[in-house]
C-alpha cells in the first residue's frame, strides 16, 4: 500500500482509490483516533508545524506570509498568523477524514489543494518532509493510543494525500482526470 520512490509507480498508485491504500480497519482506526485529534485543533496544528521547522528549517522560506520582520532585519513567525494556518490545515485534514467513503470528493480535494500549494512554490518532493511532523504530532495528542497500527494507518492516509497532491502540483490530473474517477 502507498506511493512507492518511483515516479512511475507513483502515478499508477495514485490513479486508485482511498481504498487502495486504507484497509476499512485502517479508516476505523484513523476516524477514531481522529476524533481525539480533533479536540484541539489549534495546538496539534502548531505542533505539528513546529516540528516541522525544527527538523526542514529550509521550508520556512515558503512560509513568509506568516512572518513577521523585527528591528535587526530577522524573519519570526507571527504566532497567531502560524496558529491560524496550522487550524486550518488540520480543518482539512478533518475534511479528508470526513471523505474517507467518497474517494471522488476526496481526491478531488486533494488535487485542488496540490494545485494551490504550487502557487506558494510547494513541490511534490516536499510533501516527505511533512509526514515525521505530522506522525510526533499524533503521538502527542494520542498518547499510549498512538500504536503501530494507528502510525500505519495515518502513513497510508498520507501516503494517498501526497499522491493525490502530487497529482495536483505536477498537472498529471489534467491529462488523467478520466483514468482518476472511472
Amino acid at each position: 500500500m502507498g506511493c512507492s520512490s518511483s515516479s512511475n509507480k507513483q502515478e499508477d498508485e495514485c490513479g486508485h482509490q482511498v481504498d487502495y491504500f486504507l484497509s476499512p480497519d485502517e479508516i476505523r482506526i484513523v476516524r477514531e483516533s481522529w476524533a481525539v485529534v480533533a479536540l484541539d485543533l489549534p495546538a496539534t496544528g502548531l505542533h505539528i508545524f513546529t516540528r516541522l521547522f525544527e527538523m526542514e528549517k529550509d521550508l520556512k522560506k515558503l512560509f513568509r506570509r506568516l512572518m513577521s520582520q523585527t528591528e535587526s532585519g530577522e524573519f519570526i513567525f507571527d504566532t497567531i498568523r502560524l496558529e491560524h494556518h496550522a487550524t486550518l490545515v488540520m480543518k482539512n485534514l478533518g475534511q479528508a477524514v470526513d471523505n474517507l467513503d467518497d474517494s471522488e470528493v476526496f481526491s478531488e480535494m486533494l488535487v485542488l489543494l496540490g494545485e494551490k500549494h504550487s502557487s506558494y512554490n510547494v513541490r511534490p518532493a516536499m510533501l516527505a518532509f511533512l509526514w515525521p511532523a505530522i506522525r510526533d504530532g499524533l503521538k502527542m495528542r494520542l498518547g499510549d493510543k498512538f500504536t503501530v497500527e494507528t502510525e500505519l494507518a495515518w502513513k497510508h492516509l498520507y501516503d494517498y494525500i501526497s499522491c493525490k497532491m502530487s497529482d495536483g502540483m505536477s498537472g498529471r490530473h489534467k491529462n488523467s482526470k478520466k483514468i482518476l474517477f472511472k
